[in-house]
């Protein structure tokens, strides 16, 4: 049956029984521990402790950015997220959110762990996203020099100068982010789809030339110089939103010189995806939660109100019952005709002869 625990709840857990009995009561697996970043006993730990030698038991690291701080155990492929069932959400309320880290301190943390990202003028291995883009331009060039007809949909669409240096950029900053965990995913002909996925949260973003905007009364700046070769990357609001979090662009110094704090930035961004989630599924479990307590109070309300309308008619037959007369069963009264009285003879005389003593009628 699957249950949700918390990290702290599940780095105890394995750190107080071994996993093997784990697995069999509670089905918890060394997969499930690495993929919460949760430290598991090395081999011979219980043997060692058993035989009262000393161990040293792992710390908790600090949750990683994006990552969930409830764990689903037994939960399939969903090890995160699962429906909800009406008796968990009318079980025991957990306490609000709380996030004892700053953002602030969230941030340096991880400025320390991606360091310095540089652009480099040419790379001999791509990101395995960007290579994909690669790999399928090349297709299109094999597929164009092949054939005797020329097709605009098979021109290469990453060999201008602006293209390499856009998936230059790209491939710079998945390599940072993925000391964070980050997935990239591009979609698209073009590659103008961007998503980064860190553990249950995903952080879009956008890299391209910028939009030219035109005001009242003025034309777009439509100058080559100004927009052909010029970059700009912006963190989406989410995936397929125009709304814009954060942007830079090239202007004074160019894109790449902002790179690192892009990079911290997106991870970052992941984490404060996180929080505003975290806050917002608790105040949806309260809402659920008093939606569901009126609903049974309702229920109940109705099934009491059932039962007395039903103790009441069984006590109105009971009446009713009792107090039947014939013009309640629908029958006419009828009433047994009345015979003529009885005359007796006087004491000291004897009945006529041929008369019934009984009806007066003639005897036999």
């Amino acid at each position: 049956m699957a249950e949700r625990l918390s990290r702290e709840q599940l780095y105890e857990l394995v750190w107080t029984q071994p996993l093997k009995v784990l697995s069999a009561l509670r089905h918890i697996r060394c997969n499930l521990c690495a993929k919460s970043d949760i430290p598991t006993p090395d081999r011979g730990y219980w043997a060692k402790k058993e035989a009262g030698r000393h161990v040293i038991k792992a710390t908790l690291p600090l949750r990683r950015p994006g990552m969930s701080g409830d764990i689903l155990v037994a939960g399939g492929r969903h090890y995160w997220y699962r429906q909800w069932s009406k008796d968990e959400l009318l079980g025991p309320l957990p306490e609000p959110p709380v996030f004892p880290e700053p953002l602030e301190a969230v941030q340096i943390r991880i400025a320390k762990i991606i360091g310095k990202v540089s652009v480099a003028r040419d790379y001999r291995i791509w990101h395995p996203a960007v290579d994909r883009l690669l790999k399928a331009d090349e297709m299109r060039l094999q597929k164009q020099a092949a054939s005797s007809f020329r097709f605009s949909w098979d021109d290469p669409i990453f060999d201008t100068p602006f293209e390499r240096r856009r998936l230059r950029v790209l491939n710079a900053l998945f390599l940072a982010v993925a000391k964070m965990k980050g997935r990239p995913e591009i979609r698209g002909r073009e590659g103008r789809e961007i998503s980064i996925t860190f553990h249950q949260q995903q952080v879009a973003i956008t890299l391209d030339r910028p939009k030219s905007k035109s005001q009242r009364g003025q034309h777009a700046d439509t100058d080559p110089d100004k927009l052909e070769n010029r970059l700009r990357l912006a963190i989406l609001a989410s995936s397929g939103s125009e709304i814009e979090r954060i942007s830079w662009s090239d202007g004074d110094r160019k894109l790449e010189s902002n790179l690192t704090d892009i990079a911290v930035r997106v991870v970052l961004n992941a984490e404060i995806a996180h929080r505003l989630s975290a806050q917002r599924h608790y105040e949806w479990r309260v809402k659920i939660r008093a939606q569901l307590e009126e609903e049974e109070r309702n229920r109940r309300s109705a099934a009491a109100r059932a039962e007395t309308e039903r103790l009441a008619r069984l006590e109105q037959e009971r009446v009713d019952r009792f107090s039947m007369t014939p013009e309640r069963f629908g029958r006419p009264v009828i009433s047994a005709p009345m015979s003529a009285p009885c005359k007796l003879p006087k004491p000291g005389t004897r009945p006529s002869p041929g008369r019934n003593l009984i009806d007066g009628r003639p005897g036999p």
